[in-house]
């Protein structure tokens, strides 16, 4: 059975969680290294418009059957158009899938902040954001929205500078959090690829109708 290439593409949520998988030893996702191999390429502060994005981020020399993807936020400032973000970063899913040769493409929901850490109006421009994505990935095929559960209802979720998710040694359920919700993602999605023969590895706690769950309803916004 061919190993499925994964490839978790962002801006500083990305770093953080290549780092925490690193500290954890789930560096893979948790995932069943027989089954998937997952690299990440996060850089800070990455934007849709910055040159390194197209010229080193989106560059590859093994062309990886998934891609899941995590940017925007840092695109929003006062003055934006949430459906021209939207579309821009859908353009990047397309590249990704007709230009690249990847066959899953997975665009994660944006994720708010802290008032205090952001522009005016940054959260309402953010669901604006999501749910243009929503609407415009429905008839693609090959890519896909997908919501994170978890981090709509508060901001619980959020360390002390109002951006990034909480993780301390302490409390890093927020990051647990994340990287379960793109672990669930890529089982999910990569299902068009090769059926599954039998059940995925779970993490501890994780019960089967979570997976279901997520399956279910990753499309919606939690």
């Amino acid at each position: 059975m061919r190993i499925l290439n994964v490839c978790v593409i962002g801006h500083s949520h990305i770093r953080r969680l290549r780092d925490y998988g690193m500290q954890t030893e789930t560096d893979n996702l948790n995932l069943d290294p027989e089954v998937f191999k997952v690299s990440f390429r996060g850089k800070g502060g990455l934007r849709l418009n910055k040159r390194v994005f197209r010229s080193e981020i989106l560059h590859f020399d093994s062309i990886p059957d998934v891609v899941f993807l995590q940017i925007g936020e840092n695109d929003i400032c006062e003055n934006t158009n949430s459906e021209k973000l939207a579309r821009d970063i859908i353009s990047v899913g397309q590249y990704l899938r007709d230009g690249v040769g990847v066959k899953v493409v997975i665009i994660g929901q944006l994720i708010r902040r802290m008032q205090f850490a952001s522009c005016q109006n940054f959260n309402v421009f953010v669901v604006q954001t999501n749910e243009h994505l929503k609407r415009f990935a429905e008839p693609l095929g090959g890519i896909y929205f997908w919501g994170h559960r978890g981090f709509w209802k508060d901001f619980h979720y959020l360390g002390p500078d109002g951006v990034h998710l909480l993780c301390t040694p302490a409390e890093d359920q927020p990051m647990r959090k994340f990287r379960r919700s793109i672990r669930n993602a890529v089982i999910l999605h990569s299902k068009v690829l090769r059926p599954p023969l039998c059940h995925p590895k779970r993490e501890p706690g994780e019960m089967m109708w979570q997976l279901e769950d997520y399956h279910q309803q990753h499309h919606q916004l939690k």
